[in-house]
């Protein structure tokens, strides 16, 4: 296969350049980021029906939360003025739905004749009448200023569009762009779901331009300096840049876009599959230090891929393994960056030899540096086949303190928790919640039952005693929904008598026949008539997965005592499939790894065909998964997006090594050598290219702590230690067993 490969490598080439320009468009429409939720999540996922219901009836739901501050007071006529000019230009933007915020607020006026409605703010407005009017319609109040008018909310509801997840991110600088011409800089405070995606998209593409650089300048060092050859260095990055954009590609052509995780995926191609390049070079270099390489350079290389092509062909197997075990995760994010991890690595096998058969015949082997790696491999080989006991004593302390740090782990998501403590994100967020208080809205569907209307009395009361009892909890600011429309409009008719008014349905049947007038804005976004669904949203202060769904367990108790009578409530909007990413999260880290564990003991076994070697192959990649998960426990990380099955991805790339070392093992036992002398030959044969792999992985992933997201600073963590954990099982572990268990 490989002089196949060797005689039409010109042609071959060719096909690749030309595939590299269809694919261009495919690797333009990858470079876009969506972090939006429904990536996450599988088109058939339940969770995604209250959600996408919520849409149908009431629009986008992510709004834009504005919150101006002015620690005199904002009713003075310069904010009155800028508060009209700022919302009808954002009411002109084509992509804004509406406005709800006190300059485009109405009031409602009752008289014999009937009712009418005026703006609440004017050009010439009576500072001293308008405080006294929002007083006498505290419902009304509490939705547009502070008590002490300190603060003000604008609520910008965004259109619902098909490429809106494409174009959040110039919406929302539109949207600021406004806000900056009317509002002074440090005296607002912009947050929301769609404010914290699309700071997420600008720091995935930052993450995704650094890491993509970084990770080649990474590797053109380390392979220079160890293998000072100019033709291998282009060898190996012209291996993994192929890989990288041909997978990118695909991905884009497919009409997926980059994401938190996707953007690994470069990094992921070029330190993966450098592994097989490196297994190439030192196998070339070994022949040459045994005098076994032909005098023909073309004859030489192609000896040399051609013994290591079975062994790299189920590492990449093996590890590609490692990366589709994730598609049995529930979560849509992680089961796409599994199968485009592996069709990554695919190519940069399918490139490796390839280019191989292209370059190594013109490039001089490096036999000095593997000649050098090798005195040193044989060397430790002594030192830790004469301290047996001492490295037998330390593994299993490090395995015993990793056990009890598992049991410490936890599963949790914290969304402001990716970005820098100092992001815009963040301090807005801290801002808001100074100035306005919890602000974050979770949406829940309130649907009568049979025979019952949302204006209905006992549907009315039931929802004012569930908003009470809410309001009870710790973290909840205002609850406003459908019966606060009641509410307002029976105070704007009845000043402080409205309250009583609630106990007559003569009242409410009255009420509701004038609230598409006196508030069309509210009574579109609260009410849907056509299926007489309210809705009630509960703002309450940014949390951690794991403590919406605890709040969102105690609300739906409330409801049920409340409401349960008269109307069913659901959860709805983007807050409860947040929570749900937590149970998604342990149940992918459980089933990938089982998946992981199952396939690449399956396919070690088949390879090397040999069953007691196969149990002791995958034994010493346990250690550097115990390692990473007590590491986890031990330092309080939880199991979130950025550690999600991450145990499957580094049992994985863990495996590689092991198999190059467990092949070249295998064929010496078969050859007739004793245990110990293959155990000799193999370290100095095979020791070199771990070593090298293991610290090119170690100082690519390491760069990854200075990422900008939370998400790739762990992973760049956890796999570093992970790495260093799977070099010390190499070394150190996999001999003492293979001594104990192989004589």
């Amino acid at each position: 296969m490989l002089r196949l490969l060797h005689r039409f490598r010109y042609a071959l080439l060719l096909l690749i350049a030309v595939v590299c320009v269809l694919l261009w468009p495919g690797v333009k429409s990858a470079l876009v980021v969506d972090n939006s939720l429904t990536v996450w999540f599988l088109e058939d996922d339940p969770a995604l029906i209250p959600y996408r219901t919520f849409q149908e009836r009431f629009g986008n739901d992510e709004v834009i939360i504005l919150v101006v501050k002015d620690k005199k007071s904002l009713l003075s006529q310069k904010h009155f003025n800028a508060f009209i000019k700022l919302s009808e230009e954002l009411e002109a933007i084509p992509e804004v739905a509406g406005v709800l915020g006190p300059g485009n607020a109405t009031i409602a006026t009752h008289s014999p004749l009937g009712s009418t409605t005026r703006p609440l703010l004017t050009a010439n407005a009576d500072t001293i009448q308008l405080k006294k009017t929002l007083a006498e319609q505290p419902i009304l109040r509490q939705q547009l200023y502070t008590d002490n008018y300190n603060a003000a909310r604008f609520l910008i509801i965004l259109k619902s569009l098909p490429d809106f997840d494409i174009r959040r991110g110039d919406i929302i600088d539109n949207v600021e762009q406004v806000i900056a011409k009317y509002l002074a800089d440090g005296s607002y405070h912009l947050g929301g779901v769609g404010v914290i995606f699309a700071g997420l998209n600008k720091l995935s593409q930052q993450d995704f331009g650094f890491f993509l650089g970084i990770g080649y300048l990474m590797m053109f060092l380390l392979i220079l300096i160890i293998y000072r050859k100019a033709l291998l260095l282009v060898y190996a990055l012209g291996t993994v840049a192929l890989a990288t954009y041909l997978t990118l590609g695909i991905y884009g052509a497919l009409g997926y876009r980059l994401n938190l995780m996707t953007t690994l995926l470069p990094i992921i191609i070029i330190l993966l599959g450098i592994m097989d390049v490196l297994h190439v070079l030192n196998e070339r270099n070994q022949l040459t230090r045994l005098n076994q390489e032909n005098s023909a350079p073309k004859e030489a290389a192609l000896a040399a891929l051609a013994k290591v092509f079975r062994p790299c062909l189920f590492t990449s197997l093996t590890t590609m393994a490692g990366f589709l075990a994730l598609a049995v995760s529930p979560m849509a994010i992680l089961q796409s960056f599994g199968v485009f991890a592996a069709l990554g690595i695919f190519l940069c096998l399918l490139l490796t030899f390839v280019l191989g058969v292209l370059i190594l015949p013109h490039a001089k082997p490096a036999a000095k540096t593997t000649k050098a790696a090798s005195t040193g491999m044989a060397r430790l080989l002594t030192v830790v086949l004469q301290r047996q006991q001492f490295f037998s004593l330390l593994s299993f302390l490090l395995v015993s303190v990793s056990i009890m740090g598992m049991f410490r782990l936890k599963s949790d998501t914290y969304t402001l928790g990716y970005f820098p403590q100092e992001h815009t994100v963040v301090t807005d967020h801290q801002a808001m919640e100074a100035a306005w208080g919890p602000y974050m809205p979770l949406e829940l569907l309130v649907q009568p039952a049979e025979g019952k209307q949302l204006s209905d009395k006992d549907v009315v009361q039931a929802a004012l005693s569930f908003a009470d009892s809410a309001r009870q909890l710790s973290g909840v600011g205002q609850v406003f929904g459908f019966h606060s429309l009641y509410q307002a409009g029976l105070e704007a008719q009845f000043k402080e008598k409205g309250s009583r008014m609630l106990q007559s349905q003569f009242y409410l049947t009255q009420v509701q026949k004038q609230l598409a007038t006196d508030y069309p804005q509210l009574t579109e976004q609260f009410i849907h008539a056509p299926t007489q669904t309210g809705r009630i949203t509960i703002f309450g202060a940014m949390s951690s997965a794991r403590e919406l769904n605890a709040k969102m367990d105690s609300l739906l108790q409330y409801s049920s005592t409340t409401l349960g009578k008269v109307a069913t409530v659901t959860p709805s909007g983007y807050q409860p499939m947040y929570a749900d990413i937590v149970q998604y999260v342990t149940t992918s880290q459980v089933n990938s790894l089982l998946l992981a564990l199952l396939l690449v003991f399956l396919l070690v076994w088949l390879f090397i065909r040999n069953l007691k070697l196969a149990v002791l192959s995958l034994i010493p990649n346990f250690f550097p998964i115990l390692l990473m998960l007590g590491f986890m426990g031990w330092a309080g990380i939880y199991l979130d997006t950025a550690t999600a099955s991450i145990a499957a991805i580094v049992l994985s790339f863990c495996v590689d090594d092991t198999i190059h070392f467990i092949y070249h093992y295998r064929q010496r036992r078969k050859s007739g050598q004793p245990a110990a002398e293959s155990r000799l030959s193999t370290m100095i044969h095979v020791g070199p290219a771990i070593v090298i792999t293991s610290v090119v992985l170690f100082f690519g992933y390491a760069l990854m702590i200075f990422g900008s997201l939370k998400t790739v600073e762990l992973f760049g963590i956890l796999t570093t230690l992970a790495i260093a954990g799977a070099l010390y099982s190499q070394l150190f572990i996999f001999p003492l067993l293979l001594k104990q268990f192989d004589k």
